[in-house]
């Protein structure tokens, strides 16, 4: 009865042993933020730096607007954030009077150069009045090294795009 125990004893410590050691010895192989190339490093940055707020009018509204009978002028809002490397931009475009926001539609378009990636989780608006429609988008970024098994992110993080729209066409963007 002694030997059964020690024998269980031993192959269970053996099994355990085989079991553990490859994640034990794959622990010390893990990528880390030090594996990343100073491109990534400088992607990262300028992810992490303020973003940029553009707005224009456009000329051509029958483009944008082809079943709307309204005759504001139409106005594109972008929110941009990022490099080359790993970059979103929150777009709304929206047509306004002096006194209301007729309409509004809000879209993104992101890109990443691998083993970067950008996840757009979705854009919507989250309040419509007469005189301001908001929208709210967000976005997840990551870094990572590639590995045989695939893309090992070692940063990651999310951003919020708020754009708010007023009559008179005025508008308004942020980062969160």
């Amino acid at each position: 009865m002694k030997r059964t125990i020690t024998a269980l004893a031993g192959g269970t410590a053996l099994i355990g042993a085989l079991l553990l050691a490859p994640g034990a010895a794959h622990a010390a192989d893990r990528p880390t933020p030090e594996d990343l190339t100073a491109a990534q490093k400088e992607a990262i940055a300028i992810w992490e730096a303020p973003q940029k707020m553009t707005g224009s009018s456009l000329t051509s509204v029958s483009e944008l607007r082809t079943s709307r009978t309204d005759d504001a002028p139409t106005t594109r809002t972008s929110l941009y954030r990022g490099s080359f490397l790993m970059w979103a931009n929150e777009r709304v475009d929206f047509g306004s009077t002096d006194s209301s926001v007729s309409w509004s539609s809000g879209f993104q378009e992101s890109g990443a150069v691998f083993p970067n990636n950008v996840t757009q989780n979705g854009t919507s608006r989250i309040l419509s009045t007469r005189g301001k429609h908001t929208w709210r988008g967000s976005y997840t970024v990551g870094a990572g090294v590639p590995t045989p098994w695939g893309n090992a992110n070692v940063y990651d993080a999310s951003a919020t795009a708020t754009t708010e729209v007023r009559a008179g066409g005025a508008w308004s963007a942020s980062w969160g």
